[in-house]
């Protein structure tokens, strides 16, 4: 039986194209490795205003989602999701939000930014990747650059480490060392994926 991750894009609608570009591009891509995992769409989450905060840093004010708010709200969505359906396998669900998100540390005005996030409550697991900062006007290499990203995030998800192979799981040092990295899993963190499925795959 696949494993389900439910996809839900949370912010306005600028960016709810490329939600559904990458989600397709994820779902095919998984299907053609043999992969038991199966992306489902949760739906657009629009997060109330005063989850948007604009924080000061040195490049001058960002505008970031509370990750509370964030964490709390695709939670709501998860337990909305089984309840719904009255399946109890869905488990994850992963937030493709359109701005980046903060988390006030423990001094005042001061904010841990996250580009991906991963919580696990209880059972349930929730991720998170922002869009903004993959930001680029060339239309096909910024659905790569948020593609490889949730593909990162989704091999954490499933055990992997951080690679140094040319793989989606070597974390680049900035915007051009990840337009270098190839968009698939190397065939090291493929096998290990695999592996962890085996049971699944012998059925």
């Amino acid at each position: 039986m696949p494993d389900l991750v439910a996809f839900v894009y949370m912010g306005g609608e600028e960016y709810k194209w490329l939600f559904f570009e990458v989600y397709d591009k994820v779902k095919f891509y998984l299907r053609d490795i043999e992969l038991p995992v199966v992306p489902v769409y949760g739906g657009h989450i629009r997060l109330p205003p005063g989850t948007l905060v604009q924080v000061k840093t040195e490049n001058g004010i960002v505008k970031m989602y509370s990750f509370e708010a964030v964490v709390e709200a695709l939670y709501g969505r998860l337990v909305e999701m089984r309840n719904d359906v009255n399946d109890d396998s869905i488990t994850k669900i992963f937030g493709l939000t359109t701005y980046p998100i903060g988390s006030r540390r423990e001094y005042f005005d001061l904010y841990k930014k996250y580009l991906g996030l991963q919580i696990s409550i209880a059972n349930y697991h929730v991720l998170a990747l922002a869009i903004k900062p993959f930001h680029t006007d060339n239309r096909d290499l910024f659905v790569e650059r948020v593609f490889k990203g949730v593909l990162h995030e989704l091999g954490h998800l499933y055990g992997l480490s951080h690679c140094k192979n040319d793989c989606v799981m070597n974390p680049p040092e900035d915007l051009r060392d990840w337009d270098l990295r190839a968009p698939t899993f190397c065939s090291g963190c493929l096998r290990k994926l695999k592996e962890k499925f085996m049971p699944t795959l012998q059925l």
